[in-house]
């Protein structure tokens, strides 16, 4: 398994230059393909258009957002044009309600994508619901990235493991990452007493990554009275990580299922890229 389509979508390019040089990096790196989605944000309503609205208004605002749309398409091609890696650009407009509904159709045929980190104080509405709609919707393994230089070859990864589906479901899309790794450390943090594997936590999914050849070692962590979230990030600083692998975790694929937790504690603070699956 490889990546070879890598998909990410924004609403500006100033605030998605680091997303968009990782995902350029690795689209040059896997002789993959990028595809951008240049949105148009209509930030004068939040719900649908609705019928009898004033065509005037909603013609003014369609107008406005096509305007936007272009201007980030246009920034974004003349940044990738001077390279060598393959890519295409896409226009879309939408509303805060809908937005769920281009990006859904259009990552859901690619292989990863990759997004700004998210509730951040800088960080816009707009691209907390494009990680949702990703996620939750196109169910996209997706690359959280923070302001950091771009990773293509990540050589030390940390797997944040609580044996969940979301989590095993981010550890199989990231084998092309594990098994490229030099160094890959299974983090358990807390794990129950009386889980069916309490005598060997964590020896069932390294005899898995094993048989891809993927060396690991196992580290059970207290918590110490810290949340889960700052312990694993710790870990993640302490053993010079440069990616995080974890599950995207909650019961539905609406807004609420991110908004709380550690999946959004860890995207609050997150200092290494992200590897996430829902």
């Amino acid at each position: 398994m490889s990546f070879k389509s890598l998909f990410t979508a924004t609403t500006s390019f100033d605030g998605h230059r680091a997303a968009l040089a990782q995902a350029a990096e690795l689209t040059k790196a896997l002789d993959a393909h990028l595809d951008v989605m240049c949105l148009g944000m209509d930030r004068s309503r939040s719900n649908y258009y609705e019928v009898g609205s004033n065509a005037i208004i909603v013609q003014a605002a369609l107008e406005e957002a096509h305007k936007k749309a272009g201007a980030v398409q246009k920034d974004i091609e003349d940044w990738l044009a001077p390279g060598t890696l393959r890519w295409s650009t896409q226009k879309s407009i939408a509303t805060l309600a809908d937005v769920g509904r281009p990006l859904s159709k259009a990552a859901r045929f690619t292989d990863l994508s990759v997004v700004p980190l998210p509730y951040r104080k800088t960080s816009t509405n707009e691209e907390n619901l494009i990680l949702e709609a990703i996620l939750f919707d196109a169910a996209s393994p997706t690359i959280v990235m923070p302001d950091v230089d771009p990773v293509s070859d990540p050589s030390c990864i940390v797997i944040g493991w609580n044996e969940s589906a979301e989590a095993l479901r981010a550890i199989r899309a990231a084998l092309p990452f594990l098994k490229a790794a030099k160094d890959v450390h299974i983090a358990i943090i807390d794990p129950p007493e009386h889980a069916a594997d309490r005598s060997d936590p964590g020896g069932a999914l390294a005899v898995m990554l094993s048989r891809h050849g993927i060396n690991c070692d196992i580290q059970v962590i207290s918590r110490n009275g810290a949340r889960v979230s700052e312990r694993l990030q710790r870990h993640v600083t302490e053993m010079g990580a440069d990616m995080l692998v974890m599950g995207a975790y909650g019961h539905s694929r609406f807004r609420e299922a991110l908004l709380g937790g550690a999946t959004r504690e860890m995207l609050e603070h997150a200092k290494v890229p992200v590897f996430m699956a829902h």
